[in-house]
């Protein structure tokens, strides 16, 4: 981060050098001074490749939605952010690789894009999910492999990281939460915790979002509409510019 923060100092000096120079360089210097990111932000697409993830009963597969989605947020961020997505095709990626991106490039967020799924075509929502917390290993099959955190005199392992950015996340979802819902109006939008992989080695706040399920007819229908995505695109990169300019305060 000093790193980072040595190169806003460089290119505000420069700007300013720009500003002086007047006339032809003030374009020059808009340019600059757009390169002076506010943050850096790693959208997850869900799934890819080999795995289509959830499926709509016409074969609209959310590998490819979810894709459509991180374009269009990196879109609305990409002037005053710096936006890198663990994935920019229909490929393959394993758990470990999708939050090592943002660890590896000092993210402030890291969001991870889903939809979901169910045999209940009645089944819909929108969730947005961080991570808990387990201070014991837990009791049965199911989540066996998310296994337990480290005690407080024990040194924090890499893939145990989250744990201390569980408020941040939380926020993080609550203000996401709101944005999305002055899109949608979705009384059955919700917050919750869950043992989540791919939020575990995240060593930033970090959340994931399920904006719908495929399964569900009428929101199959929104998730396909170029439109809805947009305005949802907006939506979510409002709530991210404004946790993290709340988090600059």
């Amino acid at each position: 981060r000093d790193r980072q923060k040595t190169k806003h100092i460089l290119i505000a000096c420069l700007v300013a050098i720009a500003i002086l120079l007047g006339g032809k360089s003030d374009a020059w210097s808009k340019k600059l001074f757009r390169q002076g990111y506010k943050g850096i932000v790693v959208l997850d697409p869900g799934h890819g490749g080999n795995d289509p993830g959830a499926q709509s009963s016409d074969g609209v597969q959310e590998k490819t939605i979810t894709l459509n989605l991180a374009h269009l947020i990196a879109n609305e961020l990409e002037d005053n952010f710096k936006v890198l997505l663990t994935r920019t095709d229909d490929y393959g990626l394993d758990i470990p690789n999708r939050t090592a991106v943002a660890n590896h490039q000092n993210a402030d967020l890291f969001i991870s894009l889903h939809t979901g799924g169910s045999f209940l075509h009645s089944v819909g929502g929108m969730a947005i999910f961080y991570f808990e917390n387990y201070s014991q290993p837990p009791g049965n099959d199911e989540t066996s492999s998310i296994g337990a955190l480290t005690s407080n005199d024990s040194p924090l392992q890499w893939n145990q990281i989250q744990a201390k950015y569980v408020t941040g996340s939380k926020k993080l979802a609550e203000v996401m939460q709101a944005e999305i819902f002055s899109i949608t109006q979705d009384p059955d939008s919700r917050i919750q915790q869950a043992p989540l992989l791919v939020l575990k080695g995240a060593d930033m706040p970090a959340i994931l979002i399920e904006f719908g399920y495929l399964t569900n007819p009428n929101e199959r229908k929104a998730l396909i509409d170029n439109d809805f995505l947009a305005l949802l695109a907006k939506a979510i990169s409002k709530g991210i510019k404004t946790f993290l300019s709340k988090k600059r305060q």
